[in-house]
């Protein structure tokens, strides 16, 4: 897996999933798709780059949309009042979204 920083204001990173990634081990075979939780990961951690801070942050109203399998997305983080609005997308295909906040 690679994350590149698209740009900074919003922040969006493009993710690439290959599909050799360990994350795809056993999830499932023969037809691979990356876990819900990498995916929140990514998000929470783009959250915790965006926002500097260390301490806990929940996550609020988060679903998936489509299964996502190998390939090239796109997170992207905008403030929505005092939460950060996360969107997993490949084009304008919306895979993941949700919010996070403090």
């Amino acid at each position: 897996m690679d994350m590149t920083v698209l740009s900074h204001a919003p922040l969006r990173l493009g993710v690439r999933l290959d599909a050799s990634d360990a994350c795809f081990n056993g999830h499932f075979p023969n037809a691979p798709v990356a876990p819900g939780t990498l995916i929140l990961g990514m998000c929470l951690e783009a959250a915790r780059t965006l926002s500097g801070r260390n301490d806990a942050l929940s996550v609020r109203r988060f679903s998936f949309s489509r299964f996502a399998g190998p390939g090239e997305y796109e997170i992207a983080l905008e403030e929505r009042g005092d939460d950060l609005e996360c969107t997993m997308s490949q084009g304008d295909t919306v895979y993941a979204r949700g919010r996070i906040g403090s």
